[in-house]
């Protein structure tokens, strides 16, 4: 089952005005718990408890941030169709198109998995499916081939870049087929007659849930480097502000000494290179935080190629490759999962409520999941609707 989202708090007020009174305290006394800097959590002169707190802090409002038009997000959980709406649905024979930015990585295959297993249920054929291979150029063209293909319900992420797809989902609307976006909308778009929906992971929540795992792995000192997507879009941008701010605000002691974009679609390449560089340069580095789970791949074989067996990092988004190095217990202390299989049900339904005129509201948000070596299995299972792989089940007895 999803893991549900409380009501959110009050339109108009900011999403981490409402998150840092939830947790001030709490970090503050995380602050004093420690009293080494040296000295890993969990540790004789460490304690995980208040780094815990202020996880369960964040985790009990159910979801943080708003929507793309400061839009008080919706509950995953109330998208619905009764019997008699998946009935008329599939009365409809309709046809669907996924354009995905790229694929490949855990998170994009869940959300494939989770549209077809629900457009399946529904009744809707899927007519094109894409992998833009993390380039907007053929991101443009996939959207010109999938509007020739005149599906009824486009899926898509716009999120390698809002304004230059714009005009290539543009003509999706020209055309009569109804948009729903993961994550975010393509630039200048309005739900309604745009757009049926986004549906989007807490994702400032999620980089927030991050900086409290980091700071606990930590202890509340040391220095960190940032790896982000140099594309600069709402998704990317919400989860690394959640985990700068919530360390510039609540963890004095931990410096962020380093900051990197990367383009992709090497991310591991990339992120080694960037870890290779402050490693030089911040030989006590103690850790290093991801946007997405690929980035940090490459950032456990700079720690590993240079001997750093006790560098932290921290992600969003539960891969299998980190998954296994979390249950080694060896860099991975920390993830907030995403629930993309559940983001694909959820939109997929939304396409249904646009086939059949029921309302939808503007902005559906799914909370991200904190996972640590202790609850993997279970999240695992939670994300995935699966039980995890064998190499995540090998290395958790092993270790």
């Amino acid at each position: 089952m999803p893991f549900r989202a409380l009501p959110a708090r009050r339109r108009g007020v900011p999403f981490r005005v409402r998150e840092s009174c939830a947790v001030a305290l709490v970090a503050i006394t995380a602050g004093a718990a420690c009293t080494s800097p040296s000295t890993a959590a969990g540790g004789p002169e460490c304690d995980p408890a208040p780094y815990d707190d202020a996880i369960a802090a964040v985790t009990a409002h159910g979801v943080i941030g708003l929507g793309p038009y400061g839009e008080a997000p919706v509950s995953a959980d109330s998208i619905q169709l009764s019997g008699n709406e998946i009935e008329h649905v599939r009365g409809r024979n309709a046809t669907a198109a996924i354009v995905m930015h790229f694929s490949g990585d855990s998170w994009s295959t869940a959300q494939v998995d989770g549209l077809k297993s629900e457009f399946d249920r529904l009744g809707i054929s899927v007519v094109a499916q894409s992998d833009a291979q993390a380039d907007p150029a053929k991101q443009f063209s996939d959207i010109e081939t999938a509007v020739a293909a005149r599906p009824d319900v486009i899926v898509s992420i716009p999120s390698l870049d809002p304004a230059a797809l714009a005009p290539a989902y543009r003509k999706a609307v020209s055309a009569g087929i109804k948009l729903v976006f993961m994550e975010n909308p393509a630039r200048s778009f309005q739900s309604g007659p745009d757009y049926v929906s986004v549906v989007a992971t807490d994702n400032y929540g999620a980089g927030v849930v991050n900086a409290h795992q980091m700071a606990k792995a930590l202890c509340g000192r040391g220095s960190v480097g940032v790896l982000f997507h140099a594309a600069q879009v709402p998704t990317n941008e919400l989860r690394e502000r959640g985990f700068v701010e919530t360390i510039e605000r609540n963890y004095p002691d931990i410096d962020i000494v380093g900051r990197k974009g990367l383009l992709g679609p090497n991310w591991n390449v990339e992120a080694g290179s960037a870890v290779n560089a402050w490693l030089t340069k911040h030989p006590d580095l103690g850790g290093v935080w991801c946007w997405f789970d690929a980035p940090c791949e490459g950032a456990i074989d700079a720690a590993r190629s240079s001997g750093r067996d006790r560098l932290v990092v921290t992600s969003i988004d539960l891969g299998t490759n980190v998954a296994v190095d979390m249950a080694r217990g060896a860099f991975v202390s920390g993830i907030a999962a995403a629930q993309p299989y559940w983001q694909g049900i959820v939109e997929a339904r939304l396409a249904g409520y646009a086939l059949i005129g029921k309302a939808a509201p503007p902005f559906v948000e799914v909370p991200a999941l904190p996972v640590d070596r202790h609850n993997l299995t279970e999240a695992w299972e939670t994300v995935y609707r699966t039980e995890p792989p064998a190499d995540v089940q090998k290395a958790l007895g092993a270790y």
